[in-house]
């Protein structure tokens, strides 16, 4: 079995595939069983570069051993290295045929590799192997939603939930999905229920805050959308797409000043993102400091490969 298919690695591409849920591989007996438990263990705590350094010595070592290549493969994929994964799964499947929860990794390596034919593949091979794994479902519905086949992750979705019950990331895909379709009061309802399942939990999702505030944006309800903005800010304080989103709220309800912090904070976290860039300096025009506008323009401009316009000046 060939798993490399001819994909160019791109760098720097970001998939939302739930990949804190992805749960790391546990190893068969064999001769080398005793020595992946701390390289598994590191997984387990998300340090996978420091997995990928106890992988590769066992690996050196006994060349032929199948279960410390697979976990390396893995512990690349989530290092955001694909290529790199892709060999180490194909070398790895030499040695004995992968498990359906190692094909739908071999899958979002070509997610991440924006080779999404030969991702539908294995993640379809996957399902085929083990259509009861809600992961699988989840990361299929994923994929179908980044190719605009709205109604199809819609059923992944829903398979998902069906898998396992008040998925939090399962029900906010679904409202995602329900977006695509243009069926906002359904997507309105699976936010606010995302939202409702993990109320109590101790380290909750930012993005159903995130989706619905969006949609309420959307629908000229600013001030829900604000309260839910600032509780995503709490949760996840690094999500530039937070800081945007509710300083366009400032914006849309007169607080520039506001506005100006929120855009500020966007672009100090994404410096090189000419769309927050040119939203300060929106903000800096709307608050009357034209010189600060016009540097904000100037410079969205320049990462544009543009000229500022007589609109942004």
């Amino acid at each position: 079995m060939r798993l490399v298919a001819g994909a160019a690695a791109i760098a720097g591409v970001a998939w939302v595939c739930g990949a804190q849920q992805i749960k790391p591989l546990t190893p068969s007996a064999g001769p080398q069983a005793s020595s992946l438990p701390a390289a598994q263990q590191l997984m387990h705590d998300g340090k996978f570069a420091q997995a990928e350094a106890k992988l590769r010595p066992l690996i050196a070592a006994d060349p032929k051993a199948a279960e410390p290549r697979y976990l390396l493969a893995y512990a690349l994929l989530r290092e955001d290295k694909p290529a790199d994964s892709l060999k180490e799964y194909t070398s790895a499947a030499a040695l004995r045929p992968p498990t359906a929860t190692e094909l739908r990794s071999v899958a979002l390596d070509y997610v991440l590799l924006k080779a999404l034919p030969d991702a539908d593949r294995w993640m379809s091979r996957s399902l085929a192997m083990d259509g009861n794994d809600a992961e699988t479902w989840y990361a299929m519905g994923r994929l179908r939603y980044t190719e605009g086949r709205y109604g199809d992750a819609v059923t992944c979705f829903q398979k998902t939930l069906a898998l396992n019950p008040r998925s939090v990331k399962g029900e906010d895909n679904l409202g995602l999905a329900y977006e695509g379709l243009n069926r906002n009061d359904d997507a309105v309802r699976a936010y606010r229920t995302a939202i409702e399942w993990q109320k109590d939990d101790p380290a909750p999702s930012e993005q159903p805050l995130l989706n619905l505030a969006i949609l309420l944006q959307h629908r000229n309800q600013s001030q829900e959308a604000q309260q839910l903005l600032e509780r995503a800010a709490k949760i996840a304080p690094k999500e530039p797409r937070i800081h945007e989103n509710l300083g366009q709220v400032y914006l849309h309800t007169d607080h520039a000043p506001d506005a100006v912090k929120e855009f500020a904070t966007a672009v100090r976290l994404t410096p090189q993102n000419p769309r927050y860039h040119y939203l300060l300096g929106q903000a800096y025009r709307r608050c009357g400091d034209d010189a600060q506008a016009k540097q904000e323009f100037a410079r969205s401009a320049a990462l544009n490969g543009t000229h500022s316009t007589p609109e942004q000046q």
